[in-house]
């Protein structure tokens, strides 16, 4: 998981040091982003799982939901950080998709 954040990190810098108009470029971070995404969604469902299992857990101890739920933060920071920086990272793939559709629009008009 580690390295798959690094690698995010990584496509994202590329991706702020890519020129505007090199539509290879963006193609290439574009499908390490989505690649590295996918395989991250099943480490989120791991944690996820781990996070509602301790959540009721807690809750039958007798702790309330929202103590629950903070519990469970401290116990399992995964969570919360790769439900952060994963969306951050699918903003970036939209950017990215957005800024390809205009190339493409700006190719079929010259």
């Amino acid at each position: 998981m580690e390295k798959a954040l690094e690698h995010i990190t990584e496509q994202i810098q590329r991706y702020r040091a890519t020129p505007v108009t090199d539509g290879d470029a963006l193609i290439e971070i574009l499908q390490q982003l989505t690649a590295t995404l996918f395989y991250l969604e099943k480490e989120r469902a791991k944690y996820h799982d781990k996070f509602q299992c301790r959540i009721g857990e807690l809750i039958l101890d007798g702790n309330s939901v929202a103590r629950s739920e903070n519990i469970a933060h401290k116990e399992i920071p995964e969570m919360y950080m790769l439900r952060h920086i994963m969306v951050s990272a699918y903003k970036v793939v939209e950017a990215i998709r957005s800024q390809l559709s205009w190339l493409k629009t700006e190719k079929h008009n010259t």
